[in-house]
């Protein structure tokens, strides 16, 4: 019976995680329409660090959403990461620029499903560079607009963060499909852990359905 709790509640938090992820992927489908067309200049990689903030749910989750703001004179640009520590890495990212007093209602789209806290810019460039390394490892590539994101980052050196991130749960690779994730596309991923992790034993991972989560998935053709 307390193994049959255990992952009931397993469940539960699981099916909170798809919720917030699905909100997330929304908002930042939205945003990433009224800012990205904008870009950023190249410039702006030198401008004062504004902001470098990080999503708590990736704590609880281990998905959420990553900004860094840099501000010069009444500009702002911005590089926004959508993050899984779990094992995909960067799933979506983009860059974009806009007046400073248009930052305050950019970022309110974000908080509405996210409790965000302050770090070091140097440590936002660590948590972010560590899940990519650990996604590439396990053979999961960036959203491709990473590439012109993290330009932002300029010249912050992520060894000046003396603080440490854990990627994966328990030791081991963690995949909760997303709300945009096709049959298809889980299939593939699950091929994919179960090459490099040696099986399915090798990693954990929880697949929605429309009943809520399963930790249970039978592979079909």
């Amino acid at each position: 019976m307390a193994i049959n709790q255990r992952k009931r509640q397993r469940q539960l938090a699981r099916k909170a995680a798809q919720a917030s992820a699905k909100a997330k992927a929304t908002r930042a489908s939205v945003t990433r329409r009224a800012v990205a067309a904008l870009g950023f200049p190249l410039s702006a990689r030198t401008w004062p660090v504004h902001e470098a903030l990080i999503s708590d749910a990736i704590q609880k989750t281990r998905q959420g959403t990553v900004i860094l703001s840099r501000k010069s004179g009444e500009s702002i640009a911005v590089a926004v990461f959508l993050v899984d520590t779990g094992c995909m890495g960067i799933k979506s990212a983009f860059g974009g620029s806009m007046q400073a007093a248009a930052y305050g209602d950019f970022l309110a789209r974000f908080r509405v499903g996210e409790n965000f806290v302050q770090v070091r810019p140097e440590c936002l460039r660590k948590l972010i560079e560590g899940a990519l390394a650990y996604a590439a490892n396990l053979g999961f590539l960036p959203d491709p607009d990473y590439h012109s994101a993290k330009a932002l980052f300029g010249d912050l050196d992520s060894s000046d963060c003396v603080q440490e991130f854990d990627f994966g749960e328990n030791g081991k690779p963690f995949y909760v499909s997303g709300p945009n994730d096709s049959p298809a596309r889980i299939r593939a991923v699950m091929k994919q852990l179960s090459r490099k992790c040696g099986g399915p034993e090798g990693f954990h991972f929880m697949i929605a359905s429309p009943s809520g989560f399963s930790d249970d998935f039978m592979e079909t053709e």
